[in-house]
């Protein structure tokens, strides 16, 4: 509850370089201020009805949150409502809405995003400013409105689409980031808006006194994935299809991001500090190994198709300092296969 959490008097410090390349962000050690016990703290979550927020919402009234779901359609998902979650109306382009959803909390989730696999490659003039405005100004909003509504504990969720993709490897949390000085492409609008926001996040924390926890994952995937998830199963589902060789691609389980966002919240550590939060290195054969093992559908003849491609991410941080560990694909998807299940 509101009186009972000091952090908020407290300041986190950070500091940022900027290179020629991109951004670098670091932090300093993070404040040592007490955890914030979720039981019956009210968080407020953005996004809440969708994809990733259905899961954050489940690992925080499975502490024994309060959750309010600052949402743009409350009906959505009257499944939420049900089992208690206040649903307020707002919408990232509205401040005066957010604050009024965020009236109340103890922390924010700032989870809502503008993000489709179908505009990744999108060539139209619009698709660079839509996800400046969703990503970037509407970052400004909720930190505006969580500031004003006196919230001073945010987890952000980012993703590891900020950093610099020239640098391959095994990119931890200080790897190169992209900048205002990235290239424009009609590939990487999704990718800029992201880490843009993010750095704008860790600016205003620090010019606030926020704070401030990122959490970075990979690709997502899960029950209720219109994205990555939707498009496996509609590539399995055809008697004969085509099968990325050579691609590596790590996942992560949108319950494993979602005991991450917890954690940090819980964490006193975790407070001016970013996390990858990613699956393990995997090819694609190995992807689709684990989903037909999982008792999803299947394809008769996969025809391969070379695509040499390789990205890891550390994410040894998050395990060191939240205790915080992804699950195999196989037990993933068996999760993913049975929630959907008892949503139908």
């Amino acid at each position: 509850m509101r009186g009972r959490l000091p952090l908020r008097r407290r300041r986190v410090r950070r500091y940022t370089r900027a290179s020629r390349a991109g951004s670098v962000v670091r932090h300093s050690h993070p404040p040592t201020e007490p955890n914030i016990d979720l039981h019956d703290s009210t968080v407020a979550v953005t996004g809440a009805t969708g994809f990733l927020g259905r899961y954050i919402v489940d690992a925080l009234l499975g502490r024994s949150a309060r959750v309010i779901g600052v949402v743009r359609n409350p009906d959505r998902v009257p499944e939420l409502a049900a089992r208690g979650v206040e649903l307020r109306r707002a919408d990232l382009s509205d401040r005066d809405a957010l604050l009024a959803g965020f009236e109340g909390a103890d922390a924010v989730v700032s989870n809502a995003a503008l993000f489709s696999l179908r505009r990744l490659a999108s060539l139209s003039p619009h698709n660079r400013r839509d996800h400046r405005r969703a990503n970037v100004d509407g970052t400004r909003n909720v930190f505006d409105a969580l500031t004003a509504a006196g919230v001073r504990r945010v987890v952000h969720v980012s993703s590891v689409a900020i950093y610099d993709g020239r640098r391959r490897g095994y990119s931890g949390e200080d790897q190169v980031q992209l900048s205002e000085r990235t290239r424009p492409t009609p590939f990487n609008a999704y990718a800029v808006s992201k880490a843009l926001s993010e750095q704008l996040a860790w600016r205003l924390a620090r010019e606030r006194g926020l704070a401030l926890t990122t959490v970075r994952p990979c690709a997502i995937y899960g029950a209720f994935d219109p994205n990555f998830t939707r498009i496996l199963e509609r590539l399995l589902s055809l008697p004969v299809t085509i099968v990325p060789a050579g691609l590596h691609l790590p996942l992560v389980y949108a319950g494993d991001v979602a005991e991450a966002i917890a954690l940090a919240l819980e964490s006193a550590v975790a407070q001016g500090r970013a996390y990858n939060t990613t699956g393990d290195d995997a090819t694609f054969r190995e992807v689709i190994r684990a989903w037909e093992s999982a008792g999803g559908r299947k394809a008769l003849v996969k025809i391969p198709l070379p695509t040499p491609f390789r990205q890891s991410f550390d994410h040894r941080r998050a395990t060191r300092d939240l205790g915080w560990h992804n699950r195999p694909l196989v037990e993933g998807f068996r999760d993913t296969l049975a929630r959907r299940a008892r949503a139908e």
